[in-house]
């Protein structure tokens, strides 16, 4: 069959096409596709309206309570909560008295509290549904005015809107972005510039584990510390009716002439075919897949109120944060105490879908339960992502260094033959996601890509050049041992099939000799019943000559004329066993006869073994392409599962985990295939298992991570207790032996170089030199009368049984280090009870010692230590099998 694998690789291109994000700038769907030049006469309208309106235009009729403004969104027979706006606006600007003065354009200095001019950061905190909800009656729209058209001509369908939260709370993140100040500004009076502003906001449900990230535009009033910000989408035309939406008549003019600058320019930009947007102001994050073919989303407007900052101690001035603030933007190297945190109260409103939002804080909570959003500058989130990331890198130099020393350990093939391929495999895998996550990181994230790269350079060193080196080493000593057990299997198969064919035969020619047997019984009979009835002349007149003996070849000729009976059942029948035997191939091009097996020639058997053999065993080449295909496999489902809902994301990220933190199970299996107690070195079992949790626990526990990932404490847990259950396990199996949890008919059978010494009358299952004990009373005799006895130096290195000062114990020398060896042994005469409970207190102490099948003992840290070179015994040189 051909070899279909070189495929895999494109089919993996063609999926990650399929499934990647579509650009932000196409639109999809048939019923709102327009034309550019249709779009721009839109925004030129709406532009226009802008322009001419005034604040008392968003003042409600008391007709039909609806803004008289001619947007998009505004209009009566939509059934917008547009009736939800004078409770908001009371809520909005119900701040402090100073907040309301500064809000009206009143002279408000000196502030009461500092407040940061460049917002640039992080805030995150929960969100709770307002009361403020209860004021208005929700809006209830025509969903199917909102369903898309079938592309493919079907009839519309009903569909939900998106963004819209069912729950009572969730989590709330919010990434500022700040332009510069608005150029060509009037007289602000005394108040703050005025700047524009575009946030990513992230809100979560925890009512469905949803989370809806969104991007609104807006404007900030600097030192207010008051933000506006709204979607823009062809049901809403939010940024072109942003400025009604704030509070006073004084932040309505100043919103409104930094708008018309700023949208003009936009537009301009578009007839320049410098933009080729539809939608310039779309809500969709770059990067992120805009669902333009699915349901319409609920529309937001956001209003955001600087709180005084986060103090860990003394409040700054406004002088002193003002400095820092300087500081942070344009570093001359000055030190610089703690940066407090932003703090910022937030208010959603959706008018299509009738919710408002809050974020948890006081009055309504606790300050010790919730303290509205708070986060760091990006300045300071940056120096922080910086620290952590010093700290990740020194985790894998440490990795590095750690399997350096574990392949100068597993320096010799008795030693690589012992490390399962998959465990180091496992742990390449790791390096090599980290490597291809902060390199992606490092591409999109600003001030830390230098930073991320670094890491990247430090991943993929030690994923290439220790990793893959390791797994090649290894291979090269465990290939020739797969190949020789596949072939010993290939072996027992062509046994057999050769058995199989040889009682086919002979039952072939069973039946063949039976059927020659019938023939001639047959023929012997005909030819007597001829004899012994004699015929007339008549008869032999009128019938034709017959022949005199019935023959095989004339009974195997059917009768096939026409209108005959068939032949009864006692005739003989044509050998069946002889007749071809014929299959369909798959092309159905026609019968074609079987040809019958044949033995094979001592040639042909031994080219078959190794075609198979070569078969089974790919080569190295085959494990390095599989190893990058697993890689970016798994490097592009999870980027595919960023767009998943949050707790399907969740348990997607901690399956992974899990899985990568499996990679001792390969080496605990292989030790109880091969009875091998330790094959990696402790420092690199516990380095590695400590050294390889940081970057979960970083992004498990630490609040605080340069992605803003929530605290999931029981995962961390899960995930600890599984590494070091691991790990507990291989110092059991060195302990306790490497099979003491299998049943013995499980795993293949293997020598074990700690048994358990019985002394008998023979001295038959110790050691040899035991049967040359003298007396159970007398002293043992010493090293040095041993060696300078009557055999003189022949007897040097001898395993010569040595008598312990207590009964149960036996000392030996030790043919390596030329020591005293101190065993424990159980005495001849004592009840199989006894035995069996004076073994089971062995259990340490047969660590101690190793006996090699031709009955020769040593130290084990000797005898370990020879194996590493040669797998021969040091007395008798005969081969000892690996451990």
């Amino acid at each position: 069959m051909a070899d279909r694998r070189g495929a895999l690789f494109p089919l993996l291109i063609l999926t990650w096409i399929i499934l990647s994000p579509t650009p932000q700038n196409v639109r999809h769907d048939p019923a709102t596709r327009t034309t550019p030049k249709d779009a721009i006469a839109e925004e030129q309208h709406s532009l226009e309206v802008l322009n001419n309106s005034s604040y008392i235009d968003t003042r409600f009729d008391e007709a039909d309570n609806y803004p008289d403004l001619n947007l998009t969104g505004f209009e009566p027979e939509r059934g917008y909560a547009w009736n939800a706006w004078p409770r908001l606006k009371s809520h909005v600007i119900d701040q402090s008295d100073w907040t309301q003065r500064a809000l009206r354009g009143e002279d408000v200095e000196p502030r009461p509290y500092p407040l940061f001019s460049n917002v640039t950061g992080y805030v995150h905190g929960r969100w709770a549904r307002s009361s403020l909800e209860a004021g208005f009656e929700p809006p209830h729209l025509n969903l199917t005015q909102y369903a898309r058209e079938d592309p493919f001509g079907g009839p519309k369908r009903e569909r939900h809107f998106g963004r819209n939260f069912t729950g009572n709370e969730g989590d709330v993140k919010i990434q500022f972005n700040e332009k510069g100040p608005a150029s060509g500004m009037l007289d602000l009076h005394g108040v703050a510039n005025i700047t524009e502003m575009n946030i990513e906001l992230k809100l979560g449900d925890d009512a469905n584990g949803n989370e809806h990230e969104m991007l609104l535009r807006g404007v900030y009033f600097q030192d207010v510390g008051h933000a506006v910000l709204t979607t823009t989408s062809p049901k809403f035309a939010g940024i072109f009716a942003l400025p009604h939406f704030t509070p006073t008549d004084y932040t309505f003019n100043l919103s409104q002439t930094v708008l018309n600058e700023s949208i003009s320019r936009v537009i301009e930009h578009q007839i320049d075919r410098d933009i080729i947007a539809h939608n310039p102001w779309s809500t969709t994050v770059e990067g992120a897949v805009d669902d333009s073919m699915g349901a319409p989303r609920c529309e937001l407007v956001v209003w955001l109120q600087q709180l005084e900052p986060k103090f860990s101690g003394t409040p700054y001035s406004s002088s002193f944060l003002t400095f820092l603030e300087r500081e942070l933007r344009f570093p001359t190297g000055s030190v610089l105490p703690e940066v407090p945190e932003m703090r910022f109260e937030m208010t959603a409103f959706s008018p299509d879908c009738g919710y408002v939002l809050q974020s948890q804080g006081p009055p309504a909570f606790s300050p010790k339960v919730a303290n509205h959003l708070s986060g760091p500058k990006a300045q300071v989130l940056a120096g922080q992502g910086r620290n952590h990331l010093l700290v990740y890198m020194v985790a894998l130099g440490l990795q590095l260094a750690l399997i350096k020393k574990q392949m100068a350990e597993s320096s010799t093939p008795s030693t690589r033959s012992r490390i399962s391929f998959y465990t180091i495999f496992g742990m390449a895998i790791g390096d090599g996601f980290a490597t291809l996550a902060t390199a992606t990181l490092g591409a999109v994230t600003d001030g830390l890509s230098m930073d991320l790269m670094a890491v990247a350079f430090m991943g993929f060193t030690g994923m290439l050049f220790f990793g893959m080196q390791f797994l090649m080493q290894i291979w090269n000593v465990q290939a020739p041992e797969l190949r020789q057990r596949e072939r010993v299997e290939v072996e027992e198969e062509l046994r057999r099939r050769d058995r199989v064919l040889a009682e086919i035969r002979e039952s072939r020619e069973r039946r063949q000799a039976a059927a020659a047997q019938a023939a001639a019984d047959a023929a012997a009979n005909s030819a007597e019943g001829n004899d012994s009835a004699p015929r007339t002349e008549s008869d032999a007149a009128t019938q034709p000559s017959q022949p005199a003996s019935n023959t095989p070849q004339t009974q195997q000729q059917p009768n096939t004329q026409e209108g005959t009976l068939p032949l009864p059942a006692t005739a003989p029948q044509s050998n069946a066993a002889d007749a071809p035997l014929f299959y369909m191939p798959s092309d159905q091009a026609g019968l074609q006869t079987i040809q019958p097996l044949q033995p094979l020639t001592e040639e042909q058997h031994a080219a078959l073994v190794e075609a198979i053999t070569n078969s089974r065993v790919p080569s190295f080449g085959y494990h390095y392409a599989r190893f990058f295909l697993m890689l970016f496999g798994v490097v592009f489902i999870s980027i595919n599962a960023l767009g998943w809902p949050s707790i399907i994301q969740r348990g997607f990220f901690t399956l992974i985990a899990f899985m990568y933190l499996s990679f001792w199970m390969p080496q605990i299996v292989r030790n109880v295939k091969r009875n091998c107690r330790r094959a990696l070195e402790w420092d690199f079992v516990l380095g590695q298992s400590a050294l390889r949790l940081i970057p979960l626990a970083y992004f498990f526990a630490y609040p605080h991570n340069i992605l803003f990932a929530s605290a999931d404490y029981p995962s961390l847990a899960l995930l600890t207790i599984w590494i070091w259950l691991q790990v507990v396990v291989l110092a059991s199996q060195d302990l306790l032996g490497p099979r003491w949890f299998v049943s013995e008919k499980w795993v293949p059978p293997a020598y074990d170089y700690h048994p358990v010494l019985r002394y008998d009358e023979e001295g038959a299952t110790l050691p040899l030199g035991a049967s040359t004990a003298t007396s159970v009373h007398s002293p043992p005799s010493s090293r040095r009368a041993s060696v300078s006895g009557p055999d003189g130096p022949a007897r040097r290195g001898s395993l010569q049984h040595k008598e312990a000062k207590d009964r149960g114990k036996r000392t030996f020398d030790c043919a390596i280090c030329m020591q005293d060896l101190e065993v424990p042994v159980v005495e001849a005469g004592e009840g199989a009870d006894a035995a069996a409970s004076a073994a089971a207190g062995f259990v340490l102490a047969r660590r101690l010692y190793m006996v090699t099948p031709c009955r020769h003992i040593f130290h084990t840290s000797c005898l370990e230590g020879w194996m590493k070179y040669r797998l021969q015994c040091p007395n008798c040189r005969e081969g000892l099998p690996p451990l």
